[in-house]
């Protein structure tokens, strides 16, 4: 019994150690055939083409099961699909699927490019076993039918979009003439841009032949010098007939003067689009050549039906009508504008932006002849066929009505010659008093015609930046009266030649008409003089617009007309500088439309890279403790970088007024100026008093106050900083003393970071 008990001992030894050496055996390094699979091997799927979108087709029923008695892991690749498909899985490589048959879900993506013929395709999906040696690979099918969508089927959103077309000019995507695409207008203020090669005399029409409803598209196209050629809102003439309500847009029949790119612009007219709206977009060719054939709904511009007075179109003061036709022959375009007795009034053409290079600022085929009628459209006034001393064929008349009234005019062709490319702008210019600004440019009019009376100019003009090169002048001694005011009565009348809100002209003339009459040394508050009356979007407002006047250093607003004109708020002044540092352009009481922040210095030449930008400062907006009598010490670089400044510690510079509202701190040298006195000019008389309400002008402070390094004129200077939410403020020591203290250029800033180019 001992000897079969020791027998069975080396037995149960020998197996436990063959058991101990098979544990200590590395991963397996083979797997046998056929140990994992596809369920099902293949699959049929039929979809609707959606040209000129992407076609999408989404596959979730696709298993990958693991038949082995270990976990297995697992790369997925599709070595055979159609050239220009894109085909993924949506989930993480690699893919572990445990023992014992179990199995995975494997999504798959394909992506079916634009364009592509209606058809079947296959794609051949594999899956490749990555923790044995050789690696194994299962494969399945994808079988993929394309169908024309069924007639009548409108085209399916194309938010979100796979690829955006581009925000902005640089960034636009190449479209190809004669090739539709779908896009979307996908979140509010979306905007797109599309370039498209072009060849000289060659003619294009951009189209938006679809858009979802809510949708209120406009186009826009540019040359390669981000210069504006046309642009469209509504094309009410679509096959020669005037449908009103047909909003989609239509530039139709440009020429391209040379070869290469030229951008077109969509988005939606007031900016308040999106919620995944889409829309389609074409380039069509329509290579006319030398010798055009007369196409009759080429003749219907936006402003037909006008060949009658009793048709006249409206045009507003200060407005210009841009392609208007001349076509077909015979055409008389009338028009009607309500005149003012005493104003004068300029009604001019002008045919050069629609003439070729090398025609010297003719366009062939265009020599206009204007009459102007009186207030029965019967009675002719004037008439002029070219500009006198002009190096044109276009026309104008000046005009002083003794009576107010509406008034007509009517443009033709010499001898009623009409034609599809015969293009022209008309403008209505409105002159409240007779000065040589308020004339036609230069080009239209070369010699402007001697005043009527002997009128004291508005202001002195000031370069953009270089205010302080002004000489100061000597401000008239004023008298104090029994109260102490002191007062003087304005000598004269001094208008703002411009014809905008009397309520703006007030508060234009409270702060800067005393330093536009030398009764005042100190900067301007707003600027010489307006630059730029508009309108533009507001929710709110009972139009949906909003009447603004801009000026070198900001904007005033009129945001709600019925409100008393005595009101302190019934004219406003914009908060600027918030939009531009924190990227959005305000449409509404509380409603934004998304922009860049502004990479526009904040003070100094605009071409100055050095200087801290008004984006850098969306990092230091934060609340921070008051500092009271600590003084600025802190150089602002353009990175958003701090490092300390060179300048000696100023006493004008320590903090003096702790805004709890936003949590920044005030220079005295800012809070002196914000709460000094000064001469105003208020109600027909000038007086000292306060200057301003600093929180409805300039607004809280959004930053503390920073030294910058900066160039001004060309001269590098260390200028002390500080940004509110209206305003921006600056300090320049070495500075004469009536100048050292000013406001930033921010409604030039502004206009140029909003709408691309300079204030007029």
């Amino acid at each position: 019994m001992a000897r079969l008990h020791l027998r069975s001992l080396v037995t149960c030894l020998f197996i436990f150690f063959v058991a101990l050496s098979a544990m200590a055996t590395p991963a397996r390094l083979a797997a046998a055939p056929q140990d994992f699979r596809w369920e099902p091997a293949s699959r049929a799927y039929t979809v609707t083409n959606q040209t000129p979108n992407n076609t999408v087709l989404v596959v979730n029923d696709f298993r990958l099961r693991n038949d082995d008695t270990v976990a297995a892991t697992f790369t997925i690749s599709f070595p055979e699909r159609p050239s220009g498909w894109q085909v993924s899985t949506t989930i993480a490589q690699p893919i572990a699927v445990n023992q014992a048959t179990t199995s995975a879900v494997i999504p798959i993506r394909i992506i079916i490019p634009p364009n592509t013929p209606n058809g079947v395709r296959t794609v051949t999906v594999r899956a490749t076993r990555t923790d044995v040696t050789p690696n194994l690979t299962a494969e399945a099918v994808i079988q993929v039918t394309l169908t024309a969508p069924a007639p009548g089927t409108p085209p399916v959103s194309a938010c979100p979009e796979l690829s955006d077309p581009g925000n902005n000019f640089d960034g636009a995507s190449l479209i190809l003439v004669d090739r539709a695409e779908r896009h979307g207008i996908c979140a509010i203020g979306d905007e797109d841009w599309y370039k498209f090669g072009a060849v000289a005399g060659k003619y294009y029409s951009i189209d938006i032949p679809e858009m979802d409803a809510g949708l209120d598209l406009s186009l826009e196209l540019y040359d390669s010098n981000r210069r504006l050629i046309d642009s469209n809102d509504d094309f009410p003439f679509r096959g020669g007939t005037q449908t009103l309500t047909d909003t989609r847009p239509l530039i139709q029949s440009f020429r391209a003067p040379t070869d290469g790119f030229f951008y077109v612009r969509v988005r939606d007219t007031l900016g308040i689009g999106g919620s995944d709206l889409s829309y389609t977009i074409i380039v069509r060719g329509e290579s006319y050549g030398p010798f055009p054939p007369f196409v009759s709904s080429l003749c219907n511009d936006i402003y037909e039906q006008d060949g009658l007075p009793e048709l006249a179109r409206q045009i507003n003061q200060n407005e210009t009508q841009r392609g208007r036709l001349l076509c077909p022959n015979g055409d008389a375009d009338w028009v009607k504008f309500f005149a003012l007795a005493g104003y004068t009034y300029y009604l001019y053409t002008n045919t050069r932006p629609y003439a070729p290079p090398d025609a010297n600022g003719i366009l062939p085929g265009a020599d206009t002849l204007l009459f102007l009628f009186g207030r029965d459209a019967i009675t002719l006034i004037d008439s002029n066929n070219n500009i006198e001393s002009g190096a044109t064929l276009d026309s104008l008349v000046r005009f002083t009505p003794a009576a107010d009234g509406i008034y007509y005019a009517q443009v033709k062709n010499v001898g009623d010659i009409g034609g599809m490319f015969i293009r022209y702008d008309l403008t209505l210019k409105a002159c409240p008093v007779e000065q040589p600004a308020c004339a036609p440019p230069p080009d239209i009019l070369p010699v402007p015609p001697p005043a009527a009376v002997e009128v004291v100019p508005l202001a002195q003009e000031v370069a953009p930046l270089i205010e302080a090169h002004l000489a100061p002048q000597a401000a008239p001694e004023l008298v104090a009266d029994a109260g102490g005011e002191m007062i003087v009565a304005l000598a004269g009348a001094q208008p703002i030649a411009r014809q905008i809100d009397p309520a703006f002209t007030g508060a234009w003339q409270r702060l800067d008409l005393p330093v536009a009459a030398g009764r005042a040394q100190r900067a301007w508050v707003w600027g010489p003089a307006p630059r730029l009356a508009r309108s533009e979007p507001y929710v709110q407002s009972e139009t949906g617009l909003r009447q603004v006047l801009y000026f070198d250093k900001g904007r005033m607003e009129i945001n709600n007309p019925r409100q008393a004109r005595t009101m302190p708020s019934f004219v406003t002044s914009g908060l600027l500088v918030a939009e531009m540092v924190m990227g959005r352009v305000q449409v509404g009481d509380n409603e934004y439309v998304p922009h860049q922040p502004a990479m526009l210095p904040v003070a100094g030449d605009l071409d100055d890279a050095r200087a801290p930008a008004y984006a850098v400062f969306a990092g230091l907006l934060s609340p921070v403790a008051e500092r009271a009598g600590v003084p600025v010490t802190e150089m602002l670089l353009a990175d958003g970088s701090v490092q300390s400044s060179s300048q000696p510690v100023r006493p004008e510079t320590r903090m003096v007024r702790f805004v709890a509202e936003t949590g920044h701190n005030i220079p005295r040298v800012f809070w002196d100026y914000l709460t000094a006195p000064g001469v105003v000019y208020d109600n027909g008389v000038y007086r000292t008093g306060r200057m301003m309400d600093w929180v409805a002008l300039v607004g809280y402070p959004i930053s503390e106050a920073y030294w910058v390094r900066t160039r001004v004129g060309g001269v590098e200077r260390d200028v002390l900083v500080q940004l509110f939410e209206r305003r921006v403020l600056t300090y320049t020591p070495d500075e004469q003393s009536a100048w050292r203290v000013q406001m930033g250029n921010v409604g030039q800033h502004y206009y140029l970071w909003r709408y691309g180019g300079p204030l007029p």
